[in-house]
């Protein structure tokens, strides 16, 4: 969905002044199509959900299939797994305290997940560092093919205690992309509001902003990330680069088998402000959408025969 997205951007900025301020919607809906079309295989076997906010109107447009082998197309309420764009969420709930003087930029990890204090180089790193990441954080969680099993919390705060910074590195003066750093900054805000990080997510994020088709992806019994019962019929099925499909609908990629720490799910939509948005057709469908979310995968790949499911690492929820 990355290079969806990235080319889309890329179209729109470099489209004619005109057209960018007063495009029709089938100007937009040819660009989409123009965009599309070497991304997304041809005889349909994918599915993309694009919105497109311009000249102060939404239009959605849904293409393909979010699981080949049921025919199921992507829909407006189809739901797709952020992967790391979660970390969005957790950022803004940071934010958001800091903003309120619940906690500063600069308060060590350490001061909120305690049994850090007995840890090396992590006690200097902040809950800053780890939001821009900055703190020099790399744990085998971080990059393919990942640790041997998942990290439980004792797990965890065990290989925290003992990581040490690169030499010549200090928290704050290199980036170095890091999904262990965000579960870090989950435990932290976990521990300084003394409840779960989906409760933060729906009381101070989801809630206020009337997201109510985005949520956070639980673990099953048997430790492999589930939706309820009620959304697994609407979640893209993920497949591999080889377009094999990964697991099912609404499974989880996850390197750490700690509470809250699964992917957000949720759907294509762009809520406009002042006007409510412009549906159109092309394909499947171009969609009115609601004040909200909803869960599953950005871009699904299909194989092109009805394929055997395995485990394994999808491009599309590659990371947390």
């Amino acid at each position: 969905m990355r290079l969806v997205t990235a080319a889309l951007i890329s179209a729109l900025i470099a489209a004619p002044a005109a057209v960018a301020q007063a495009a029709t919607d089938g100007e937009v809906e040819r660009l989409v199509a123009r965009e599309l079309k070497p991304i997304v295989p041809a005889d349909g076997a994918g599915g993309v959900a694009v919105a497109v906010r311009i000249a102060g109107r939404t239009l959605f447009f849904n293409y393909g299939f979010a699981d080949l082998a049921a025919k199921r197309p992507v829909t407006t309420d189809s739901l797709f797994n952020l992967a790391s764009i979660r970390k969005v969420f957790e950022a803004t709930l940071l934010a958001q305290a800091v903003k309120r003087g619940e906690l500063t930029f600069d308060d060590p990890v350490a001061k909120y997940v305690v049994e850090l204090q007995r840890g090396g180089d992590i006690r200097k790193v902040t809950l800053g560092h780890l939001a821009t990441h900055t703190s020099g954080l790399s744990l085998p969680s971080d990059y393919p093919p990942g640790p041997e099993r998942p990290y439980t919390l004792s797990d965890f705060i065990h290989i925290l205690n003992a990581w040490k910074l690169n030499p010549g590195w200090a928290p704050g003066e290199q980036h170095t992309y890091t999904h262990a750093g965000y579960v870090l900054l989950q435990l932290a805000l976990e521990r300084r509001f003394g409840t779960t990080i989906g409760e933060l997510f729906d009381r101070r994020l989801l809630a206020p902003l009337g997201m109510t088709s985005t949520v956070l992806g639980t673990r099953g019994a048997d430790g492999r990330g589930e939706l309820p019962p009620a959304l697994i019929g609407r979640a893209v099925q993920g497949y591999s680069k080889d377009g094999e499909p990964i697991g099912g609908p609404g499974d989880q990629q996850v390197h750490f088998d700690i509470a809250g720490a699964g992917q957000v799910f949720s759907r294509r939509a762009i809520w406009p402000p002042s006007s409510p948005p412009i549906s159109a057709n092309w394909r499947s469908s171009v969609a009115y959408r609601r004040r909200c979310n909803s869960p599953n995968r950005a871009c699904s790949r299909s194989a092109r025969a009805t394929p055997r499911r395995r485990r394994g690492k999808s491009m599309t929820t590659a990371g947390r």
